[in-house]
């Protein structure tokens, strides 16, 4: 797995774009510097740091999906010869006009 280079600002960018992903790592930050010093014990650190990136993980596979649907969406579009499916126009044959036939 190769790890992608980011600039700041690229970072920047992304994070302001994806207030998730950014109250997400500040919980984060802030487990790892205890701010709000209720982690006195390694184990209370581990657990809260475990939580958090299990959420951060579930977030940005969540975002990724949503993103991918989209694509495969545009994708499906711009092929010519298919027709989206939608609701029919006709609510059927009434139940009175079978019977007299």
């Amino acid at each position: 797995m190769t790890t992608a280079k980011l600039s700041d600002e690229a970072l920047l960018a992304f994070l302001q774009s994806h207030p998730g992903f950014r109250d997400r790592l500040a919980s984060i930050v802030g487990a790892v510097g205890n701010a709000d010093g209720d982690l006195d014990e390694a184990d209370a650190a581990e657990e809260r740091l475990v939580e958090e990136m299990r959420l951060l993980g579930r977030e940005a596979l969540q975002d990724w999906a949503e993103k991918r649907g989209e694509a495969t969406e545009r994708d499906v579009r711009g092929q010519a010869g298919i027709h989206r499916q939608g609701k029919k126009n006709s609510a059927g044959t009434r139940n009175s006009a079978r019977s007299l036939s």
